[in-house]
């Protein structure tokens, strides 16, 4: 199994991420948000950004590492998520703290079971 996270799963156009605002929703794992939608009838997959504020962490040296630990914790637990359309998600640090890995992995693995549910919910609605 690959563990990598490449360009090809980076949420970089900008209308798709204005999309991702203004239709979809969010969910909280501390210290971490999740805004994320669905795309209906596209194959499964997902695209992802991250996002740490600079309103919060003024330093670039504190931003890039927050950023680096959020894209890791992904990385290594991309495997667990289920789903069944392609996903597009942005996370977000909401805390002015600098938290160590264990404690953004275990935020970002709540954030993909939920993401999970939410995309086994959308399965049985159909």
């Amino acid at each position: 199994m690959k563990f990598t996270l490449g360009a090809d799963k980076r949420l970089k156009s900008q209308k798709k991420i204005e999309r991702l605002f203004l239709s979809g929703k969010s969910t909280k794992a501390f210290p971490l948000k999740s805004v994320y939608y669905f795309e209906p009838n596209e194959k499964p997959g997902f695209k992802i950004a991250v996002s740490v504020p600079k309103k919060l962490f003024k330093k670039a040296v504190h931003r890039n590492l927050l950023k680096r630990r959020i894209r890791e914790a992904f990385r290594l637990h991309q495997h667990h998520l289920n789903l069944s359309s392609k996903l597009e998600v942005m996370f977000i640090y909401t805390t002015n703290e600098i938290h160590d890995f264990t404690r953004i992995e275990k935020a970002m693995l709540n954030l993909i079971d939920v993401l999970n549910s939410i995309s086994n919910d959308s399965i049985s609605e159909k």
